[in-house]
């Protein structure tokens, strides 16, 4: 791996002029006619507990007075952050961050000398490492019932050690879920970015995804210039693909239902780029002897992860999900229960414990561990009802594998109650409705 750099050079790209962003961030927010959401930022609600961007809420018992007051200080100051890109180092990750001053936040092993999270900016904790864990547990850990509480140090103790908890997550993984890139990979333009990029423009023309300029995105390339006379499309796409703030702009202006800033469908898309990693841990027997590899339990820890945020999601959200919410969180849920219903087969080395080496057998077959039908009890049927085809053809490939019983109970309840709760009428309604945005998106 090659040495971490200072300042993340490979990333200095053709940067949007600082003054433009900050007047655009400013008009958005006064501009009450828009229908631009402006960013959440922190604060300190009349319980005394600290509220995110990320909407996570933390308790400052931990904190003496002086750490208080420095956080305090710290969140007086409007956040206008972008991650311009991470990089794996020695023992060590760094973050940079611009506000348009750039920072390095670095955290690591206590040998490496960042066992305590460091910023650039000099202060501790500042502004940019709470913003970052912030980010950073919103993806790890999500949303919680309770407040979590931060330490002094300007993360959550729930977070455990940072730099374990990231390099578990893997970094790629936290990247692409926090829409930014791990410098030192493929010069050609990031998949994720990609992706999103075709969502954003597919949605502002509100034309399907998969058939909006394929001209662009069969072959994506960023070009040698960004402007491309005659194609404003294409020249915005270059943009997006280039530039970090302009894409960020971007993303922070889009409605909360599109679906690029939809919670769920980033869910979807991480469980299927852990599923990728298990894949390519399968057909690479290199990849075995790596420290943390993409095995079977890594693969099931990201899984568990994805349909436990969305359990809490569910319960814990402090106001009702609309129904565009709630088909989101169910369109991802069986999508996660289908892949492992499909992964029925060994991978990795042959001696090792069958849990180890089969997904569906460590997630499902082995023990009760209530996967995912927990979340699809806290959808409405008349939510749930368009996916019940689905769900039968599941629960019939669930029994040829075997599962514990107080499992299959479970599941076979749910799908009754759903069929005595479901018409062909009510499918239609609800299946051709108001979900087409999900049938454009396959």
């Amino acid at each position: 791996m090659s040495p971490p750099t200072e300042r993340f050079k490979k990333l200095s790209l053709e940067s949007m002029p600082p003054v433009t962003r900050l007047q655009s961030q400013r008009q958005q927010a006064e501009d009450s006619s828009s229908e631009s959401e402006t960013e959440p930022d922190f604060d300190i609600d009349d319980d005394g507990y600290m509220t995110s961007p990320s909407d996570l809420k933390y308790s400052l018992d931990l904190l003496d007075e002086e750490t208080r007051d420095n956080v305090t200080r710290a969140i007086e100051v409007p956040s206008q952050f972008v991650l311009r890109g991470c990089q794996a180092g020695d023992q060590r990750c760094l973050f940079l961050i611009t506000e348009p001053v750039e920072y390095t936040v670095r955290t690591g092993t206590e040998q490496s000398g960042y066992g305590v999270p460091s910023c650039t900016c000099g202060e501790s904790p500042c502004r940019h490492i709470l913003w970052l864990f912030d980010q950073i547990t919103s993806q790890v850990l999500g949303v919680q019932r309770g407040p979590y509480v931060l330490s002094q140090h300007g993360y959550p103790t729930e977070l455990g050690n940072p730099y374990d908890a990231i390099s578990d997550f893997h970094l790629d993984m936290l990247a692409d879920s926090l829409h930014c890139d791990v410098v030192g990979q493929s010069p050609d333009p990031n998949p994720r970015r990609v992706r999103e990029t075709r969502e954003i423009l597919a949605s502002l023309n509100e034309v399907p995804i998969d058939e909006y300029r394929p001209d662009l995105f069969d072959n994506p390339r960023k070009g040698k210039k960004v402007i491309k006379r005659g194609d404003l499309e294409q020249t915005i796409f270059r943009m997006l693909l280039c530039n970090d703030e302009f894409f960020q702009y971007f993303l922070s202006s889009m409605r909360a239902d599109e679906l690029n800033k939809n919670r769920f469908r980033s869910l979807q898309h991480r469980a299927d780029a852990a599923l990728a990693g298990l894949g390519q841990y399968a057909a690479d027997p290199s990849l075995q002897d790596v420290a943390r590899p993409k095995n079977v339990e890594w693969c099931a820890m990201h899984l568990s992860m994805i349909t436990h945020q969305i359990h809490s999601v569910i319960h814990n959200t402090n106001r009702p999900l609309e129904t565009w919410e709630l088909r989101a969180a169910a369109r991802t849920a069986i999508h996660v229960l289908e892949q492992v219903v499909n992964h029925n087969r060994d991978v990795g080395p042959a001696d090792l414990p069958r849990e180890e080496r089969n997904l569906y057998y460590r997630l499902i077959g082995n023990q009760d561990r209530n996967f995912t039908v927990d979340v699809l009890s806290s959808i409405p049927p008349q939510i749930l009802g368009p996916w019940i085809d689905d769900l039968t053809a599941i629960q019939g490939k669930i029994s040829e594998h075997g599962a514990p019983l107080p499992y299959t109970t479970r599941l076979s309840s749910l799908i009754s109650h759903l069929r005595s709760r479901w018409t062909a009428a009510g499918s239609k309604r609800t299946g051709q409705g108001s979900d087409r945005r999900a049938k454009r998106m396959k």
